[in-house]
């Protein structure tokens, strides 16, 4: 295991909204998607059942208006399209982006693509998308295959080139499975789906592993992303309020190791440029994004001077090491 301390974070980071910025609800933005030409933020509102997107040009304060979000899904009252995701990512397609959707116990179990415009696009069920499914098999060729009862949580991540597409899966035992597709292959096969699922298996993977105890290796599971060739997976790691263990960090995990003594932990607690804030406030790390040689990495911060430790500032951040 190697530890990083000396991170380099660029100060000059986004600021999503804060106490004088108040463009977007006062709540955690679980993915921040840096484009060429505009930031975008994902928020769950509605006790993280809805998911809500934003997005705005990049300046240093992105002016969101958090009345006018580009897509939502419901996940309350019987809606199936929304649920808990933390997955935002282009599709190298004009205005078509990943997202997580059909919920089972709070966390997505599909991948949507959802085409968005100008206007804001709503939609109520996830059978109104075409949608990728049986995601606990995903990687079946390599032999993944465990019980659909048992899969707890879905996320996907697209390499920085747009070759490569990676699925994310973790079961109730915390054991994570990453298997990765050619990101051609699943446009076409959702190309052709209509609004109907695509059964993972249809589609072949190009490789695959698992890692046992996946969760407790790490802690928190909050993000993910890959590289260009895939050749490592980077996972972004911090509680919310509330937990013993707030420790802050970025793990770079090569492809098809299971062992936690050959991973990178780019530690981050002490952080000077994250921790330039005014106020009794907690971190909360969020989604992570690669590219070229940096990670973008959103930051929720927590004010514990409320008894509901009310989210009040989200930031990306790039970071270098």
């Amino acid at each position: 295991m190697s530890d990083i301390y000396d991170a380099y974070v660029d100060p000059n980071y986004y600021t999503l909204n804060s106490p004088d910025h108040n463009v977007l609800r006062r709540v955690v933005v679980q993915k921040g998607n840096v484009a060429s030409r505009y930031i975008y933020a994902e928020q769950l509102w509605n006790s993280q059942q809805d998911i809500y997107v934003f997005r705005a040009n990049k300046e240093s304060y992105v002016p969101f208006n958090k009345n006018n979000p580009i897509l939502i899904m419901d996940g309350q009252n019987g809606a199936t399209a929304g649920g808990h995701t933390q997955t935002w990512e282009y599709a190298n397609r004009t205005n078509e982006w990943f997202v997580g959707t059909k919920p089972k116990n709070k966390w997505t179990t599909q991948i949507a693509r959802v085409h968005i415009s100008s206007s804001t696009s709503r939609y109520t069920s996830n059978t109104q998308l075409p949608r990728l499914s049986y995601l606990n098999r995903a990687g079946s060729q390599q032999g993944i295959n465990y019980a659909g009862a048992d899969l707890k949580r879905v996320e996907a991540a697209v390499s920085p080139d747009y070759q490569y597409f990676m699925i994310a899966t973790i079961d109730r035992y915390n054991t994570g499975y990453f298997s990765i597709y050619y990101l051609d292959d699943i446009n076409t096969a959702l190309d052709n789906a209509g609004v109907n699922d695509v059964n993972i298996q249809t589609l072949t993977s190009v490789k695959a592993f698992i890692i046992p105890s996946f969760v407790d290796n790490i802690g928190s599971i909050q993000g993910y992303d890959i590289d260009n060739g895939a050749n490592y997976i980077y996972v972004s790691s911090q509680h919310s309020p509330g937990y013993e263990d707030i420790s802050r960090k970025i793990v770079k995990i090569p492809w098809g190791s299971q062992n936690p003594s050959e991973w990178d932990f780019v530690r981050l607690d002490s952080n000077s440029t994250i921790n330039s804030f005014s106020g009794n406030y907690q971190t909360e790390f969020e989604s992570v994004q690669v590219i070229d040689n940096n990670v973008w990495l959103t930051v929720a911060y927590h004010d514990m001077d409320t008894s509901t430790n009310l989210t009040v500032m989200n930031r990306i951040y790039k970071i270098s090491w």
